[in-house]
């Protein structure tokens, strides 16, 4: 199978990502509750990047449905109780119950993305030719947030084969600043004043290297 094939959107995805949805504002209502949504969202982003990620055994067990209610719930006591927020723990033992916990990395992207729209943030992604400096962070992000006049979630991605510059992605939209012939359609996607905003960053980090 191609890549592009591999890329093509399946109703399978589709329904991931709804349940994905229902189960972030579930969370995110519960949260609310404790006054505890911020901490709440960053330690599922940990269970998913530093736990899931990084230890195959403890993924397949969570999100394996031979594995019984109880013996989950178990796990989930031992290894996340008096770690975690208890509202987090709770969630986990009712995804557990309705055996969606292999549908956490859904849930925990919708939660993000939900908790920075409550906040009124928006998440970008830019992808460089080479790590970027905290002084060179800081500037794209108050780049961005003048084009887009509102706060900024930033996340990195270094890609050496890009060719210089940046490329920023905001939700769908990708704002391509590597190479000069694209900016034309930067242009048409949110106008002159971000693709003058993306060139002048795409400049300074070029002559930084």
């Amino acid at each position: 199978m191609s890549d592009q094939a591999k890329k093509i959107p399946t109703v399978f995805d589709s329904e991931e990502q709804h349940v994905g949805e229902v189960y972030a504002r579930a969370l995110l209502a519960a949260g609310q509750n404790s006054k505890s949504i911020d901490a709440i969202v960053d330690q599922l982003e940990s269970l998913v990047v530093d736990v899931l990620d990084k230890n195959s055994k403890v993924d397949y067990a969570l999100s394996n449905p031979k594995m019984s209610v109880e013996d989950k719930w178990g796990m989930i006591d031992r290894v996340f109780a008096g770690k975690m927020d208890p509202t987090l723990v709770t969630f986990l033992k009712v995804l557990a119950r309705r055996q969606r916990l292999g549908s956490l990395r859904s849930v925990q992207r919708s939660a993000s993305l939900l908790r920075d729209q409550m906040a009124g943030r928006i998440q970008v992604q830019a992808t460089v030719a080479q790590e970027l400096t905290a002084a060179a962070k800081d500037a794209l992000v108050e780049n961005l947030k003048k084009v887009f006049k509102k706060d900024v979630r930033l996340t990195t991605k270094v890609d050496p084969s890009i060719l210089g510059g940046l490329i920023v992605r905001v939700g769908d939209t990708v704002l391509d600043g590597s190479v000069d012939g694209q900016l034309a359609a930067l242009r048409k996607t949110v106008g002159q004043r971000a693709e003058n905003a993306l060139r002048t960053v795409a400049d300074s980090l070029v002559q930084s290297n």
